[in-house]
């Protein structure tokens, strides 16, 4: 969540053609399905002829099912996620894509562009589309809950991924504390390093006090947990005698606002050596400011992001500020999230939060992973 990535325009306009020419030659076909209520929630039951038109939602794409199961009847799966401007939902998104089209899954993509009111139109849509079943990342955990409900009651169950929508079917995602506590654990790691081979002088400020920078998302409420835990983590692991001191806290999802939140933190507070960070994007775009402030080296300046975006990855391969991220591997969950899906359609709710995996990234292990 980096430099920001983006959806390359021709891709979108190759799938626009694509989508045009099935319509003109098979006829628009949305309409000829039987009603939601009839059809059972363990599979898609319509035939291939009475099959939802391959189309878009408002913002999205659709990923033509295929694969070793397409001799069965394809499951069609609407996914409204929370920024296509963020890096980690692009990696999910791309994870889900290369599934869907192994899994004989049409999916169809809605970019709310982190404005919550998209969640409900898109998912509106979704339910007039009559698809099997809807995924969400929301930008607002509370505003999208009456339109889950509308869509479970016209027998369509509600995923969540990543951030809990109250009500919905099933929940995929973060222990955010303990996401946030393993980011703050790297910082507090990199402060003991500097305590025990006698360099701890340099990131000292000039009353010997540690000054620290929280980047955090306080309008998602759970991703306050995880700032929480980033805090909790740093203070908790690092062993030295020397205070650590908050000097600035404020909200930054993407690159571009993390900059802004570092180019102010460091016209204010010069001297500031720790930045943690609620995820890869806004950690890119603190690296990005550091980097014109000069003063700010690999000696004496600590940037831990989460998410193991491949920017990360790679700064971190480097030596470079940069020194730890926690990787909760977006892709697969992308596609482990349909495993999800139809457990949900076979059995019903899950109640239990189903938790992610997660793992620390540092210098020590860089290694492990494929650097582009």
């Amino acid at each position: 969540m980096k430099g920001e990535v983006w959806f390359m325009k021709s891709r979108s306009k190759w799938l626009c053609m694509a989508i045009c020419a099935v319509l003109m030659i098979g006829g628009v076909l949305s309409g000829c399905s039987a009603p939601k209520e009839d059809k059972p929630q363990t599979t898609a039951q319509n035939s291939p002829e009475e099959t939802k038109a391959e189309g878009t939602a408002a913002g999205g794409e659709t990923v033509q099912a295929g694969g070793s199961d397409s001799g069965s009847e394809p499951l069609t799966i609407g996914y409204t996620v929370q920024s296509m401007e963020n890096a980690y939902f692009v990696s999910i998104v791309e994870g889900m894509e290369a599934a869907a089209k192994e899994q004989n899954i049409k999916l169809i993509v809605a970019d709310a562009a982190a404005d919550a009111s998209k969640h409900v139109s898109q998912i509106e849509d979704f339910i007039s589309q009559q698809v099997d079943a809807i995924i969400i990342s929301p930008v607002d955990q509370q505003a999208p809950a009456d339109a889950v409900k509308k869509a479970q009651e016209a027998g369509i169950p509600v995923i969540s991924l990543d951030q809990e929508v109250k009500g919905s079917d099933a929940f995929f995602g973060i222990s955010e504390e303990e996401y946030g506590r393993m980011g703050g654990q790297i910082a507090g790691n990199w402060l003991n390093e500097k305590e025990a081979d006698g360099t701890i002088d340099d990131v000292l400020d000039s009353d010997g006090k540690i000054e620290v920078v929280v980047v955090r998302y306080d309008p998602i409420s759970s991703v306050i947990l995880r700032a929480d835990g980033l805090k909790k983590g740093l203070e908790e692991t690092y062993t030295g005698d020397k205070e650590i001191v908050y000097v600035y806290e404020q909200n930054a999802p993407d690159a571009a606002q993390g900059f802004e939140v570092a180019e102010t933190a460091l016209t204010a507070n010069p001297e500031v050596s720790v930045f943690v960070c609620i995820n890869d994007s806004s950690a890119l775009g603190v690296y990005e400011s550091c980097l014109t402030h000069k003063e700010h080296t690999p000696e004496n300046t600590c940037i831990v992001g989460l998410d193991a975006l491949p920017e990360a990855l790679k700064l971190i391969s480097q030596d470079t500020m940069y020194k730890g991220t926690v990787d909760i591997q977006p892709s697969q969950k992308g596609a482990q999230v349909f495993d999800i899906v139809r457990d949900v359609l076979a059995n019903g709710p899950i109640a239990e939060q189903i938790v992610y995996d997660m793992s620390s990234v540092t210098k020590e292990n860089i290694g492990d992973y494929a650097i582009e």
